[in-house]
């Protein structure tokens, strides 16, 4: 009888557990999912919440988020859309914190490139595909798209130039050699465990991409959705560099 006793106590207090387990839907920007998904792990081992994963590019996301999908988080590539959402009344202004730099880089398979000078004197004459994530919905598209312009390369490009939907998929049109170079994540080339072939650009040569999250008006778990973003900003920043970001010392404006 005693035992009966005990093993229905466990049982209750295994059934009271589970039932305060939160969960957690985030919305995350291409390039940043493989680190996402390490982070959540840490987070869902110490924690015991469910932590579900929605990767695309940001302004894929962001056109979902403003038609009411349930997101809780969005981790952008950019600021420009979580501060729209804030304006618009769809994100919590005081949850909003730049969470990493990204850093654009060129990557050539099998082609050694050693200056950004030879990476336009390349881009200029190539023959084959350029890739770069659409421009419109992706902020390393927007960057690679701006540095094309700015370094008087939009002829050379016309009819070698293919956009991805995300960043992700740029990197794989040259991972499976439809395209011959791409402007990717240089995060991208970490978590794929390629370390040659490719040169970071200068950052001064395309602009800044400033990675924000925002906590969704719309989430059933605010204090949870905070609990997270708190353990992103304090509990990871050393991964979130070996991952291949840099870290804002200003981690809002």
């Amino acid at each position: 009888m005693r035992m009966t006793r005990g093993l229905l106590f466990l049982c209750l207090i295994s059934l009271s557990a589970t039932s305060y387990a939160g969960e957690l839907k985030l919305a995350v920007a291409a390039n940043f999912k493989a680190t996402i998904e390490k982070i959540v792990a840490k987070f869902e081992q110490q924690t015991k919440h469910k932590i579900t994963i929605t990767s695309a590019s940001s302004g894929t996301l962001f056109s979902q988020i403003s038609h009411g999908a349930p997101f809780d988080i969005f981790l952008s590539a950019d600021s420009e859309r979580p501060i729209k959402l804030v304006k618009n009344n769809l994100a919590l202004a005081d949850s909003r914190f730049t969470y990493a730099i990204g850093q654009l880089a060129f990557w050539t398979p099998k082609t050694q490139l050693t200056s950004q000078q030879s990476i336009i004197s390349y881009i200029d004459s190539q023959k084959g595909k350029l890739a770069i994530a659409n421009p419109r919905l992706a902020p390393y598209g927007k960057s690679a798209h701006i540095f094309i312009i700015k370094n008087n390369l939009a002829l050379a490009v016309k009819s070698t130039l293919i956009n991805g939907n995300n960043v992700a998929q740029a990197f794989q049109f040259v991972e499976s050699g439809n395209a011959q170079s791409g402007m990717i994540s240089y995060a991208q080339l970490r978590a794929a465990g390629i370390s040659s072939d490719y040169i970071l650009l200068q950052p001064t040569s395309y602009p800044r991409i400033k990675q924000q999250a925002v906590i969704l008006k719309n989430s059933k778990n605010i204090a949870l959705a905070r609990q997270l973003m708190d353990f992103i900003k304090t509990k990871n920043h050393q991964l979130i560099i070996d991952a291949g970001y840099l870290m804002e010392t200003n981690n809002v404006d």
